[in-house]
């Protein structure tokens, strides 16, 4: 990356190292695509640890089309003199928020003016819109994903190859030979998370658990429109930058749903004695009576799940904390042929139709997920079809090539 182009230049940064490394492999295939287009892409991996002069100081006085990062620290830096580090870069810098605005309080109020805001999340970017003004813009653009390079012992396995030809998937052979629910993502006990609520202060604590069993009762309840009710219940008012900094302290009710309804999804299908496997750190935390349908597998970087991805036959998808989203393991199931099963919600349902191109279960209805795992794990030729038409779907709307023509449309370029 790097050489000359007459498009112009780019800039990705992996500022932060979010989990398994995910952010160095975003910013190395966000500059890859912008490559594709023509643009020369330099990326820059830093931490907290290092000297941000000696960092930042080969891309000062370089004009650059776009910059970006992944949930950047980049927004909190400033120069000796005050001036934050992101107004001295020549180019609109772009943010990838991974997860509620919520945990990002400190960079999205920093008063950077040059800071353009991507949410996952459809209510996510309003909120934000709305509660930091600072912000240049604030906008909902998904992750990208990747197709695995190549798959080891795809003639190992009878019908492979037939299957993928079949199914019209790139590389889509070597898939498991027991049809699984496959499952990648962290794991935490929601008790644990719970202890963290119940050792907070009062109000805070009575608000967690009001929240906390709003969500509950309702999955596609956004965070900000139960805070929302509960002062207007209460007949409470705050301002905008008070209300955004109690969001800020209920961090913990955020990350008890995203535990809640990923331990309740494998509870119900191993319930049924539907095999499922995961693959993370925390699951050695998960116990459940049918165990013997469960396998544990250990966590990986970002980079080689796709691989993995793309030997499953259902990727599992749980996600109450985007409900106006898409998290990041959809495009990955449909770039690799594992067909993915989904908590349904607004965002999902206007952009894609059930047993099409993904295959829909609602957190509210105790019974949806495992009547649509058996019947994916049982009717291949169902499965092929929906993974098919998901390739299609993947490489017109979600690689990471469409993600840098989207950044490029905001930025004003072509």
């Amino acid at each position: 990356m790097g050489l000359h182009s007459e498009k112009g230049r780019v800039l990705m940064f992996a500022s932060r190292e979010i989990c398994y490394l995910s952010a160095n492999f975003f910013a190395h295939q966000l500059g890859a695509a912008f490559e594709e287009l023509g643009y020369a892409a330099d990326v820059c991996e830093f931490t907290a640890k290092d000297d941000p002069d000696g960092i930042l100081a080969p891309y000062l006085g370089v004009h650059y089309e776009v910059i970006a990062d992944f949930n950047s620290l980049l927004p909190r830096m400033v120069c000796e003199d005050g001036t934050p580090y992101l107004d001295r870069l020549d180019g609109p810098f772009f943010d990838f928020i991974l997860d509620h605005p919520l945990f990002h309080y400190t960079g999205l109020s920093s008063g950077v003016t040059n800071l353009h805001a991507l949410f996952l999340d459809e209510a996510q970017a309003d909120y934000a819109a709305r509660y930091y003004p600072k912000l240049a813009s604030a906008s909902v653009l998904p992750l990208g994903a990747t197709r695995a390079l190549r798959l080891s012992g795809a003639a190992d396995l009878p019908g492979a190859a037939d299957s993928a030809g079949a199914a019209g998937l790139p590389g889509s052979g070597g898939k498991d030979a027991e049809c699984r629910i496959f499952f990648p993502a962290t794991y935490d006990d929601p008790d644990e998370v719970c202890k963290v609520i119940q050792a907070a202060p009062d109000p805070l604590r009575r608000i967690m658990k009001a929240l906390l069993e709003m969500r509950v009762a309702d999955p596609l309840l956004p965070m900000e429109e139960a805070f929302s009710q509960y002062l207007k219940d209460a007949d409470m008012e705050l301002s905008t930058e008070q209300f955004a900094l109690f969001m800020n302290a209920m961090y913990a009710v955020d990350a008890y749903i995203r535990n809640y309804f990923r331990k309740q999804a494998v509870d119900r299908l191993l319930a049924q004695g539907i095999p499922v496997t995961v693959a993370g750190s925390g699951w050695e935390k998960y116990r459940h009576p049918k165990e013997r349908y469960l396998v544990r597998e250990p966590e990986m970087i970002f980079g080689l799940s796709f691989e993995r991805i793309a030997r499953a036959h259902v990727l599992l998808n749980v996600s109450p904390m985007f409900n106006r989203g898409m998290h990041d393991r959809i495009p990955a199931g449909m770039a690799n042929g594992a067909v993915v099963l989904t908590d349904e919600n607004p965002y999902l349902k206007r952009h894609f139709a059930d047993g099409e191109e993904l295959m829909f279960y609602s957190l509210t209805d105790p019974d949806s997920l495992p009547a649509a795992a058996e019947r994916l794990i049982t009717d291949s030729a169902f499965r092929e079809e929906i993974a098919a038409r998901a390739s299609l779907e993947f490489e017109a709307h979600h690689t990471w090539r469409c993600r840098a023509e989207s950044i490029l449309e905001m930025a004003g370029g072509r």
